[in-house]
């Protein structure tokens, strides 16, 4: 077998595995409070066909391909995730095209580490908006990259289309979109006038990309031309919401928040990209400069954003992990020329981070899905990627409502809770026509089965008959299902 063939199946068997870990009993975990609004908005979308953008809610990228899975294969959890498993997967394939800018041992390596990667695997198999917005800036800089690197107009036409169709469709699926396609703005522009290539064509270029990502822009925000006004408010709502989350913190967090996860989680690529930063820096290689850049921007500026959550780690972690894997496939191949004990120290590094790497992944993805993975040190806390999530206590109080929709189609369900804090409980619910939701618990209710708050408990006058049983909705917070007898119920 000669190299080249060698290395594709190299390739393959690397694509085969990142598929695997992301498909693996992709629908066994409960979902997310997040998952379970995207997949009711979307549910709701399929239903009704009609859309208005929320940026609390993100954008409509994630709805209308849902929606359209939904119709053409049923909605479930499986479904919802679908299309964030095959990102994640396209993500591992892609790198393929960056063999030229990586090196072939380098691309094998970040390919490798993006397929393992345990934020990478929890969040391709996360519905969530994240993996989607990794794909499209990956897609932009191959883009980019070929762009530069053709001489044929045609073929840097190609490179136009595909870059402004990856940029308009982050745009359509996310609001940091924004704030990526910043950071490649004026690196671009810092580029073109070092290098003295704005000319002619490089506007024509320009022009020919701002018409194609307004296309698919005013496609999808305007509910594909059924509500051209909506595109007027877009971009000043989604500045305005984001700006504001950030001004009173929301989700506010220390400005270190970030580092943990990618020191607990993704040992291998942070340290190897700190290394591979400056040996790249010294080189003055243009597209690893380019790298570090990215990856150092977007760890200082979601350092200051007050919206901490850990699903953002993937924005910082993709081009770190590009670097890291540029700099292993020229690190490796080269240790036998080094002194012995350099090459037992790299190897002992390499070996023991792996290690760590590998098992974390295993650890995160199928072993503990739902009990949060935050540890304190020095009474701080830790965050992990397991962010308040669902426990598994939900999926029983679904099979109990289940099974008595099933024995009396006519059950009526109440869900309520302030600032309607229920979720996921809509989307297991959202066959049944007998469930109402409410953003408040009432003084009274008939209704067969009642989910409250624990804590409200006393707020809700209910009949003696009824029996009630607590349940965990996520960790540190409890609710009370009250049910009345089977007997009762049928004979209402």
């Amino acid at each position: 077998m000669n190299k080249k063939n060698r290395y594709l199946l190299i390739f393959i068997a690397i694509i085969i595995l990142a598929t695997a870990l992301r498909f693996y009993a992709l629908d066994e975990k409960v979902f997310h409070h997040d998952e379970g609004v995207h997949g009711y908005l979307t549910y709701k979308l399929m239903k009704s066909g009609s859309y208005h953008y929320d940026p609390t809610y993100h954008g409509p990228f994630l709805y209308y391909t849902t929606a359209a899975i939904f119709k053409l294969f049923g909605d479930s959890d499986f479904t919802a995730r679908l299309l964030p498993a095959i990102s994640g997967v396209l993500l591992v394939v892609l790198i393929y095209a960056l063999r030229d800018q990586l090196g072939d041992e380098g691309a094998l390596a970040t390919a490798a580490m993006l397929a393992i990667s345990p934020s990478f695997v929890y969040y391709s198999r996360f519905f969530r908006n994240d993996i989607y917005i990794a794909l499209f800036s990956l897609i932009f800089v191959i883009s980019a990259v070929k762009y530069v690197q053709q001489r044929d107009n045609w073929q840097r036409l190609i490179c136009v289309c595909t870059g402004a169709a990856a940029g308009a469709l982050a745009v359509c699926t996310k609001e940091n979109a924004y704030i990526i396609a910043g950071f490649f703005f004026l690196f671009i522009l810092g580029y073109l006038i070092t290098q003295k290539q704005i000319n002619t064509r490089t506007a024509i270029d320009a022009s020919f990309f701002v018409l194609i990502f307004s296309a698919i822009f005013a496609l999808f925000y305007s509910n594909f031309l059924t509500d051209p006004d909506a595109l007027i408010s877009v971009v000043p709502d989604a500045i305005a919401h984001w700006t504001e989350m950030h001004r009173i913190e929301r989700i506010g967090g220390h400005w270190s928040f970030y580092l943990p996860i990618l020191l607990r989680y993704e040992l291998p690529i942070t340290l190897f990209a700190a290394a591979g930063g400056a040996y790249y820096l010294k080189k003055r290689n243009i597209f690893m400069i380019f790298l570090t850049y990215w990856g150092t921007t977007a760890l200082i500026t979601y350092s200051y954003l007050q919206e901490k959550v850990p699903w953002l780690v993937l924005h910082i972690l993709l081009p770190f992990a590009l670097l890291a894997g540029a700099y292993l496939g020229e690190l490796l191949p080269a240790l036998p020329q080094k002194p012995r004990r350099i090459e037992a120290a790299v190897v002992l590094i390499v070996a023991l981070s792996a290690g760590l790497f590998i098992q974390q992944s295993v650890f995160i993805n199928y072993c503990e899905n739902t009990k949060s993975d935050e540890i304190v040190v020095h009474n701080v806390p830790i965050h992990g990627l397991i962010y308040v999530h669902t426990t598994a206590e939900v999926l029983d109080v679904v099979d109990f409502i289940d099974q008595r929709v099933r024995d009396d189609s006519n059950t009526s369900i109440l869900i309520a809770a302030p600032e309607n804090d229920y979720w996921p409980l809509p989307w297991y619910t959202r066959n049944y026509e007998g469930c109402g939701y409410m953003n408040k618990v009432p003084e009274r209710s008939s209704a067969d089965i009642i989910i409250i708050p624990e804590e409200k408990r006393y707020n809700i006058t209910i009949h003696w008959s009824y029996s009630n049983k607590e349940f965990t909705l996520r960790p540190g917070y409890k609710m009370l299902q009250y049910y009345k007898p089977e007997s009762e119920s049928e004979s209402k």
